[in-house]
């Protein structure tokens, strides 16, 4: 076996190279960092509305199910040119509106078509009210807590909506910006 040494032309100074464009790489990532950071919106949500993010778990049932139930319903307008009926909605087996374990479990909610797109879910006892605005493009859900009060009147205004309480769901921060200022 034969080894021979290779020197370098310029006696190892290629090191030196190396380890400084590994610095200067290094101090270019962190000066440039703050300037790589994702923006994120900070919006501030108006008083009448709260982030998904920020409810229970019971709620959150109840605003899921209502989030499905939202594109059945807006499919059927689309096909049928008219809103379906709280029967037809139950016929179908879409929750929240079917009568099953969950619609005990979750307050035996009673589902009215208060307006045309516009479907109310008020518990058998007194507590939190939903409603689901199927008018819009996107989902648009409201609840109350604690409501004891009737039905809403089917000729109401969304603006009725914030002076009487009800809160408005926003799914997400980008949604916030485009959410419906009522």
């Amino acid at each position: 076996m034969i080894v021979q040494a290779v020197v370098s032309k310029n006696r190892g100074n290629e090191g030196y190279w190396i380890a400084f464009l590994c610095a200067f790489i290094l101090v270019a990532g962190a000066l440039l960092l703050p300037f790589n950071k994702a923006h994120q919106a900070h919006s501030n949500l108006a008083k009448h509305q709260v982030m998904v993010t920020a409810l229970d778990s019971k709620p959150l049932a109840m605003i899921s199910e209502l989030r499905l139930a939202f594109e059945e319903i807006h499919y059927a307008y689309q096909a049928n040119q008219s809103w379906p009926s709280v029967t037809e909605l139950e016929e179908q087996w879409l929750p929240p509106f079917v009568k099953d374990k969950s619609w005990e479990h979750q307050g035996k909610y009673q589902w009215s078509l208060i307006a045309p797109g516009f479907y109310q879910g008020k518990p058998a006892e007194v507590g939190t009210r939903y409603l689901l605005n199927s008018t819009q493009e996107q989902v648009d859900i409201w609840f109350q807590l604690d409501a004891s009060n009737t039905l809403l009147p089917s000729n109401f205004k969304l603006e009725d909506l914030i002076n009487n309480g009800w809160t408005q769901v926003v799914f997400t921060a980008v949604e916030n910006e485009t959410a419906h200022q009522h």
